[in-house]
């Protein structure tokens, strides 16, 4: 027969059940307290870390902004110095352009007088080529005065022909077999110059000892430049039998029936001769 228990007993594992439940509640208790604890410490030195963090990049992000601030800045002054020096340089070229046009209209000027003296210079001038080297023994002026009376005729001539100086073109002295070099002559008298120019196109081939000579007016070469700007317009105007004459320094004269033309621009003449019909004549220069 099995042993009963006694209400002490009960009493007693009742006790014990409440004291054991107690002190589990306690433990439990102080676990969580210190998983608690445990926790906000976590959070806390999370915390504090992020905090850390946050003011670092605040601290790098404030310095880059500054940076870029004063690199804005040193920008914006060296934009502001570059648009002074810009205005500064636009002056400087407006002022440095009038001067060229200045110095331009001075230089064209100067070039048209230069042009003008150099045409002056040659104005009554000749050039003879084919006279062979040495036969005006020493006395060039002399012999080229003889040379005009002999090949043109001395019964063309009412006086003696006056030559202000006379020499061969600067160029070395050929050797033997070579052509001779041309002859320049300054004649005194600038009607002098014209007839042997009209003797010289009168008589057509010439010669002196046996061999030809030719005689051309002399001209610079900025002359000759603007006479040979012609040649494509003489070309067309022979072939068209157009009369014309170049005369002196380069001026073109074109005859149309009764009209005469004249021209110091070939564009213009050449535009002119497109919309006329071929007529008969012969070419001129002077």
């Amino acid at each position: 027969m099995a042993k009963e228990e006694t209400p002490l007993s009960v009493g007693i594992f009742r006790s014990e059940l409440r004291a054991y439940r107690e002190n589990l509640k306690n433990d439990i208790k102080a676990e969580i307290e210190i998983m608690h604890q445990e926790i906000r410490k976590d959070i806390t030195s999370l915390w504090e870390e992020a905090k850390a963090d946050i003011n670092t990049l605040r601290n790098e992000l404030s310095q880059k902004i500054e940076s870029l601030h004063r690199a804005h800045t040193e920008t914006a002054d060296t934009q502001r110095e570059m648009e002074r020096s810009l205005c500064d340089v636009s002056d400087k070229i407006t002022a440095m352009d009038k001067a060229h046009a200045t110095l331009q209209k001075d230089y064209n000027k100067l070039q048209e007088k230069y042009m003008d003296l150099e045409k002056r210079s040659c104005r009554q001038n000749l050039r003879v080529v084919g006279i062979s080297e040495g036969m005006e023994d020493g006395n060039p002026s002399r012999f080229i005065a003889e040379f005009f009376s002999e090949v043109l005729g001395e019964e063309n001539f009412e006086s003696p022909i006056l030559i202000d100086r006379a020499h061969r073109t600067l160029a070395p002295k050929p050797r033997a077999g070579e052509r001779p070099r041309a002859m320049i002559a300054r004649l005194h008298y600038y009607t002098d110059r014209e007839k042997i120019l009209q003797l010289s196109r009168s008589k057509g081939n010439l010669l002196y000892k046996g061999s030809p000579v030719h005689i051309f007016p002399d001209m610079s070469p900025e002359v000759s430049k603007l006479r040979a700007s012609f040649n494509p317009v003489k070309v067309k105007l022979r072939n068209a039998g157009i009369p014309y004459s170049l005369y002196y320094p380069a001026k073109l004269i074109i005859t149309m029936g009764n009209t005469k033309h004249s021209f110091t621009d070939p564009r213009a003449a050449e535009n002119f001769i497109k919309t006329q019909a071929p007529t008969t004549a012969q070419g001129v220069e002077d």
